[in-house]
């Protein structure tokens, strides 16, 4: 058996995702350099910060899932220049600056500590914003 010969890789350039209204997922993967599969759940996860995924039932009550990946968002990403914020940081974001707002009242950081344990529990989804 001769072994499998994998594909040159195809360069797709900035211009060519900017010219999309949506960048089909298979492009972006290319784009990134990502597979197909890891982009599919990215965007149904809402793990990628350039796009995202919708489900919904169709006649036969089938799920169906569309993806909308934004050209300018996805070329910032590739860039760098997309500012990008994970579900930890924000959670930890969230509760410095709800702290210094509520002083020191003690049922609020009560109800703030159950907060990011509630949070820390969705640490596995990573969500970004």
């Amino acid at each position: 058996r001769m072994p499998r010969k994998r594909a040159e890789p195809v360069t797709i350039t900035e211009e060519q995702i900017l010219q999309y209204a949506n960048v089909p997922v298979y492009v972006a993967a290319q784009y990134i350099g990502w597979s197909t599969t890891t982009l599919y759940y990215a965007l149904r996860d809402g793990r990628a910060p350039f796009g995202f995924a919708s489900c919904h039932e169709n006649e036969q009550a089938e799920t169906v899932w569309a993806y909308n990946i934004c050209p300018r968002l996805l070329v910032g990403y590739k860039n760098g220049t997309l500012p990008c914020m994970g579900l930890h940081e924000l959670v930890k974001l969230l509760i410095g600056e709800l702290e210094a707002l509520l002083g020191g009242d003690l049922l609020p950081k009560l109800m703030l500590k159950s907060f990011a344990q509630a949070a820390g529990k969705l640490e596995g989804v990573n969500t970004v914003v």
